[in-house]
């Protein structure tokens, strides 16, 4: 058998290895690719239902002053949404309930000539929360506004007794008219939309290709585990093809695998962010911050040249490993430097943090992908091409470490072990150390066999 057909067996064994695992086939490939867009329908249906729900909810009004002026109140109220009005006081919190209102507004006796004696009187507005939800949070929101409306309509009322010819010109002198530069390019969005389409795309990019980075470790470490639990590792070393195919293979299969977690992570996360981060956007605001077909493209480059590095480190880490358990606890210790960095870079800058922070910050080749997937959306190629490179070196050079590995015999007796040394009964034999961490090779050097290089020499 020719090298390159040992390899392109080898590979197709590791694919389809991980593939049969439903732990991986569901939870890296098919869920991802199904579970975002569920959510963002579903999210969108529920913030639709919400939306409806407050709209439909009406404001009762209880007019104790049956003024002009409650009167503007009154019609401004119902010019945006409906209203039903209470005529008696006596149980008006309970009558108002019993409509189904979501709030009462009281307008007191003698609101009007107040008024128009330049007083003010307060009016009391009850808000019922009878249900939970966000469409509790719409609805007040909603009511808010439209008492905004009423205070600017009575006022305009007021002015224009005075003789103003605009009253809108002496309430509200200041007419400001938004525009924001994205991209480079001139938008009439308000500066609001902008910060909402960026700080929602900040914060899932970076998290979601954590989580399949830490789902990636997992596969490499399992796949080396399982072989050196079920002793297949040696069987698979003793074959006529080099160690370096077979690292190779188990690298690449691992990686086709996680190709196909990450296609169906960002296909499912740029659905998402359509449906719910950009929900009722219209116009330029509609492509705020989504990333076109050459960006998606792009951070699809720089999340497989992440998870080669996670997975060859994941690789490097189980070979030191004897059976699953012990592998997956190993590689947990590699969540912190993956999380933080997202974590950090979800609320700052990396040009606002000190210095020395930067630098440190930097130095973590993980952190690199959330500066990628940040540069993509501000379309800075110069800064993701840096943290692509720097991501490359060093899956580079964590693959030489495992090559080292592979071609030698730690492969099979290096060991990282965690308890408290032990001595057992015998001829001086060492029960293995069960507390502080360290390497352990065989006490008895193995015997070579076929297609696998002596041991070295003591």
């Amino acid at each position: 058998m020719s090298g390159r057909r040992a390899l392109r067996s080898l590979i197709r064994k590791e694919v389809l290895d991980l593939l049969r695992d439903p732990k991986i086939l569901v939870g890296m490939i098919l869920l991802p690719t199904i579970l975002y867009p569920v959510i963002g329908l579903a999210t969108r249906a529920s913030m639709s239902a919400a939306e409806k729900a407050a709209l439909t909810t009406p404001v009762a009004v209880l007019d104790l002053d049956r003024s002009r002026e409650s009167a503007v109140v009154v019609a401004a109220l119902r010019a945006a949404g409906t209203v039903l009005e209470i005529a008696s006081p006596e149980d008006a919190v309970r009558e108002a309930l019993s409509l189904g209102a979501g709030a009462l507004i009281e307008i007191p006796e003698g609101f009007g000539e107040a008024l128009r004696s330049g007083k003010s009187v307060p009016v009391r507005v009850t808000v019922f929360f009878e249900k939970g939800g966000f469409s509790s949070v719409m609805f007040t929101g909603r009511l808010s506004g439209a008492l905004d409306a009423a205070s600017q309509a009575l006022a305009s009322t007021l002015v224009a007794e005075l003789g103003v010819p605009d009253p809108q010109a002496v309430l509200d002198p200041l007419q400001v008219s938004y525009s924001s530069v994205f991209r480079g390019q001139v938008l009439d969005v308000p500066p609001d939309a902008v910060a909402g389409a960026i700080s929602g795309q900040a914060t899932m990019l970076p998290m979601v290709a954590s989580f399949v980075l830490i789902f990636a470790m997992q596969i490499a470490a399992t796949s080396i585990a399982v072989e050196k639990e079920e002793k297949t590792l040696e069987t698979l070393l003793t074959l006529p093809v080099s160690r370096r195919s077979i690292l190779l293979a188990k690298l690449s299969g691992s990686a086709v695998v996680a190709t196909l977690g990450s296609v169906g992570v960002i296909a499912g996360l740029v659905y998402y962010m359509k449906m719910v981060i950009l929900t009722g956007a219209e116009g330029p605001a509609a492509e705020l911050g989504l990333l076109g077909p050459r960006e998606v493209v792009a951070l699809g480059v720089a999340l497989v040249t992440a998870n080669m590095l996670a997975l060859t480190l994941a690789t490097v880490l189980a070979a030191f490993t004897e059976d699953v358990r012990s592998a997956q606890a190993l590689v947990s210790n590699l969540f912190v430097p993956v999380f933080l960095p997202a974590f950090l870079l979800m609320f700052a800058d990396i040009q606002s943090l000190p210095r020395a922070a930067a630098l440190a910050l930097q130095a973590i080749p993980f952190s690199h992908l959330a500066l990628a997937s940040q540069a993509l959306v501000w379309r800075d190629w110069t800064s993701y091409a840096v943290s692509v490179l720097y991501l490359c070196a060093w899956t580079l050079g964590v693959a030489a470490v495992a090559d080292r590995i592979f071609s030698s015999e730690k492969i099979l007796t290096a060991k990282i072990r965690w308890g408290r040394r032990r001595r057992t009964e015998g001829a001086g034999a060492r029960a293995p150390p069960l507390h502080s961490p360290g390497f352990v090779t065989s006490a008895t050097p193995r015997q070579p066999t076929s297609g696998t290089a002596p041991p070295p020499t003591p």
